[in-house]
């Protein structure tokens, strides 16, 4: 079942990505498509097939897995600004755009890279499953967490608002994907956090996150799309 989400994960972030390409080389809302992009490389970087290799050619010292990571900071820095000023909420952007939010990347970005180069670097393995409890990937893990979960706490409120406002249905329908993809990455934190993770349902409620957060941006797209069109036919 997990294996499915990731590549039903994968299948979709690419798919966007692909169709937010030509509105990028016209130089149309690129934040979206390097959204998607680093999101594929993310989602890419957590299957087994993908890692190895990738991890191979970095040295096979667990480069891919500081590569997700860092990747995950941009998707979750970009997706969470984009959703603030979309939903009008002056106060997440602040959180995350402002002092505070690049103060709170810069801290987890920092510790990611100084946690990992004090660790043991080998053997590869996907989620560094392979490596032996210590302090520095305990340290490591628990940046890589927190900066996500303080971005999806961002923009969970305005999200929600989002879903019961006098909107058109779409747009509530997305705001409401959006807003259960983001409590699902906040849901990560607590199940990281027992003494013997759950795995299966962490990997779970990582992958459902990213196919609710990616169909809430698509519904968002076709929103965008129909309102077009009738604007046209009104013409």
């Amino acid at each position: 079942m997990t294996t499915v989400l990731q590549f039903a994960a994968l299948i979709a972030c690419l798919a966007c990505t692909a169709i937010r390409f030509p509105a990028m080389r016209r130089g149309r809302n690129r934040s979206l498509f390097w959204i998607f992009a680093m999101a594929s490389l993310s989602v890419g970087l957590s299957i087994h097939a993908i890692y190895m290799p990738v991890d191979a050619v970095l040295g096979g010292i667990n480069l891919a897995n500081v590569a997700l990571r860092v990747s995950l900071f941009a998707v979750f820095f970009l997706l969470a600004s984009k959703v603030a000023a979309a939903y009008n909420s002056p106060l997440a952007r602040a959180m995350v755009r402002g002092p505070v939010g690049i103060a709170v990347l810069v801290v987890c970005s920092a510790g990611i890279w100084i946690s990992f180069f004090l660790s043991t670097k080998g053997p590869s393995s996907t989620g560094l499953s392979a490596l032996a409890d210590e302090p520095a990937l305990t340290a490591y893990a628990g940046f890589g967490m927190a900066y996500m979960a303080y971005a999806a706490a961002c923009v969970v409120v305005p999200t929600a608002r989002a879903t019961f406002a006098r909107r058109l249905f779409l747009d509530r329908a997305s705001a409401l994907s959006m807003c259960i993809g983001f409590i699902l990455v906040l849901a990560t934190v607590p199940i990281q956090l027992l003494p013997e993770p759950n795995n299966t349902l962490l990997q779970g409620c990582s992958f459902s996150a990213v196919l609710f957060v990616a169909a809430g941006l698509a519904l968002v797209w076709l929103s965008y799309l129909r309102g077009t069109k009738r604007r046209r036919a009104a013409i």
